[in-house]
């Protein structure tokens, strides 16, 4: 969202590179008004700049959805937020089965940017510029029991590309901390080593296995 962002406002197309980022959740309210109000707040932060929804296939569940929903669809062609750009984020599948749901705002979005789901590889290289990023080693046989670990991950039901290689770095860092705590750094030296990401890649792969109960195709 923000290299569009960047990019619209190179164009001249947004005043400014801002990017509000909420969930269709968030713009969700508890109670009669509150939606609307959430909404229209979150609008004009967002003026001029771009509004991110992410996971917005959950936009319009709940008591209130539709209220969000509506209120969303009016204010696309309400002039005071000429400018602005939303971008509404989330699964092919679920984005599909929202707009079908609700033709006003299937109307309202008419381009799609579809971004295909990371492999093994692209997840490694991922973490390793992380582990530069933090001066922290990994050796070849570490990425290599990445590469085995995300092969596995990306087959699970609900793998999250980016933000699941995020879970995995920070699950490796905890055992890393693990590992190091009782002994002092130079004896073990900045680096992650093979145990801390089997320890962090079998928690993952046990929690989402655990949550969806069952192995399935990629979304």
């Amino acid at each position: 969202a923000r290299a569009l962002a960047d990019v619209l406002c190179g164009l001249g197309l947004i005043s400014r590179r801002h990017v509000e980022e909420t969930s269709g959740l968030e713009m969700t309210g508890q109670y009669v008004g509150q939606t609307k109000e959430k909404v229209h707040g979150l609008l004009a932060k967002a003026k001029g700049g771009v509004l991110f929804i992410d996971e917005a296939y959950t936009l319009g569940q709940g008591q209130f959805g539709s209220e969000a929903c509506d209120t969303l669809v009016a204010a696309m062609t309400d002039p005071r937020y000429a400018g602005l750009v939303v971008v509404a984020a989330g699964y092919r599948r679920d984005i599909d089965d929202m707009l079908r749901a609700n033709s006003g705002l299937k109307s309202r979005f008419s381009h799609t940017l579809e971004f295909p789901d990371w492999g093994p590889e692209d997840c490694v290289r991922f973490f390793k510029r992380t582990a530069r990023a933090k001066s922290l080693g990994l050796d070849e046989a570490a990425c290599a029991a990445l590469e085995r670990g995300f092969a596995e991950l990306v087959l699970l039901d609900g793998w999250g590309n980016a933000r699941d290689v995020i879970k995995v770095w920070q699950a490796t860092t905890r055992a890393r901390a693990s590992r190091v705590v009782a002994r002092a750094e130079e004896a073990c030296g900045k680096a992650l080593v093979v145990a801390d990401v089997a320890t962090a890649i079998e928690e993952l792969i046990r929690g989402r296995t655990m949550a969806e109960g069952t192995v399935s195709g990629r979304r």
